[in-house]
Order: C-alpha cells, then sequence, then structure tokens
C-alpha cells in the first residue's frame, strides 16, 4: 500500500511539473498571436523605418548600446529598417548618426520607448532638405520636423 502510495505521489508530481512547464513555455513564447499579428511579453512589434528623400546619398549609422545595425549608404526613395520590441523597463532606445558624404549632418534618437511607443507602431521618419520628419501612423497629425541639420 505505501509503494502505491509513493508511485502515485510521484506520478502526479511528474503531471504537475509537465503541465507546470508547458504553460510556461506558453506565455514565454514569442508565438503568442492576437489578431493574427505576432505579440510578446514586451509589447508589439514595432517598426522604425528611415526614408532618404534628398537627392544626394544619405550615409545612415543605426544602433543602440546592445545592437548595431551598421553603415547603410541610401539613394533618393531607399529605406533602413528594423524591427524589434521594447524591453521590460520601456527604455529601448536607437539612435542614427547621418552623413552626406565627409559632412555630419548630426546624431539623433530616432526611438525612444518613452517618447514613440504612443506616437507610433510604424514609426516613419524622412530625411530632406531641412532634417528629419517624424510620422505617426496612430494619430492623423501633420509630420513633425523632429530634428535639424546640424550642417
Amino acid at each position: 500500500m505505501i509503494n502505491s502510495s509513493k508511485g502515485n505521489l510521484i506520478s502526479i508530481m511528474s503531471s504537475k511539473f509537465t503541465i507546470s512547464i508547458v504553460v510556461i513555455s506558453f506565455i514565454c513564447s514569442e508565438a503568442l498571436q492576437q489578431d493574427r499579428e505576432l505579440i510578446s511579453i514586451t509589447g508589439p512589434l514595432m517598426t522604425v523605418s528611415i526614408k532618404n528623400e534628398n537627392d544626394y546619398h544619405l550615409g545612415v549609422h543605426c544602433k543602440s548600446a546592445n545592437k548595431d545595425f551598421g553603415f547603410r549608404l541610401l539613394k533618393k526613395g531607399e529605406i533602413y529598417e528594423w524591427k524589434f520590441h521594447n524591453n521590460l523597463t520601456k527604455t529601448t532606445l536607437y539612435f542614427c548618426g547621418f552623413h552626406d558624404g565627409q559632412i555630419d549632418k548630426g546624431i539623433f534618437d530616432i526611438y525612444i520607448a518613452l517618447r514613440d511607443e504612443e506616437r507610433c507602431k510604424i514609426c516613419t521618419w524622412k530625411a530632406v532638405k531641412d532634417g528629419i520628419y517624424g510620422y505617426s501612423d496612430k494619430r492623423p497629425e501633420p509630420a513633425l520636423l523632429f530634428y535639424k541639420w546640424l550642417k
């Protein structure tokens, strides 16, 4: 009788452990879907898109403290884009340096979680003659000049 009780206890504990692992895996999974859209426990998938609308080739180098997306030379109409999830503490920050040949146009904060999470899910930036304009996909406001070129 004692051996069957121990066997039942082990079976119950094993079942609870297995169920716990399955539930934890499901909760932590990036495959959770809502309205056919990939979501994570840190929020929706964010997109940053920078489009060059200048008549010259614009050098762009974007990165964060942890990830470097590298340098790209954008012709007129070309786009530099990446996707990510905000970190849990909402301190996600991406910044980009812009260059016109040897002319340094500036280094600007292109995505700041506390500023941009409510402003846009697809954060579109357009580089034009006088600077960088930010567009919101969540509000019908006109584009705002966020950053003027240094030179």
